[in-house]
């Protein structure tokens, strides 16, 4: 037999030892256990309640050990609600990082291993920053391009696969193998994604 608040440390033992930027399957089988286990603790405080009032008692003038009963109860309640919402904000943090990067598509492999209300949670994030950054009623720029600000507006990259031409807001670029062109940030993060150029440093 398990001692009480064992599932949930089991909880925030996977979260922790993950690998960071990682996310691992959603223990929906173990959440739902340390809920169950709640709920038989608030059971218990209700019975003990309910004796101590049978007899005619006060809770105030409750015998010490239906006090220390009822508190050992509640805080295994508090105990295993904390170590649910570690294990769930962990996991939130880790779903809005993955928006900034992977995009607004969910990889199939990362998204089996979210839940049900975690894939609708990456969804309405995603919703978000693309109305953020959106030219109607936004920014007009697009924020996931860099972590951190960038301090120049332009890149110098290499081309290592043969493009052909590419119209920049500068007028027309011949991405030809082995060429190095100057370019706007913007215009250059999503060849620089897809391997198409690498930045010259």
């Amino acid at each position: 037999m398990s001692n009480f608040g064992d599932k949930a440390a089991t909880l925030v033992q996977d979260i922790s030892q993950s690998e960071k930027g990682t996310i691992p399957p959603y223990n929906d089988e173990l959440v739902r256990a340390v809920v169950d286990e709640s709920n038989e603790h608030h059971r218990s405080i209700l019975r003990l309640i309910g004796d101590i009032q049978e007899q005619g008692t006060s809770l105030d003038a409750a015998a010490p050990e239906d006090a220390a009963a009822i508190l050992v109860h509640h805080q295994a309640v508090l105990r295993n609600k904390r170590a649910l919402l570690v294990y769930l904000n962990e996991r939130a943090d880790r779903v809005r990082a993955l928006r900034w990067e992977v995009g607004t598509a969910l990889p199939e492999d990362l998204g089996e291993s979210l839940s049900h209300s975690e894939r609708g949670y990456f969804q309405q994030y995603s919703a978000l920053v693309n109305r953020y950054q959106g030219r109607r009623g936004g920014v007009g720029i697009n924020i996931t391009l860099d972590p951190t600000p960038p301090k120049e507006h332009k890149v110098q990259v290499r081309v290592l696969q043969e493009r052909g031409e590419l119209v920049t807001r500068d007028g027309t670029v011949d991405l030809a193998k082995n060429t190095v062109h100057l370019l706007w940030r913007d215009e250059a993060q999503p060849l620089i994604t897809e391997g198409v150029v690498e930045m010259v440093v």
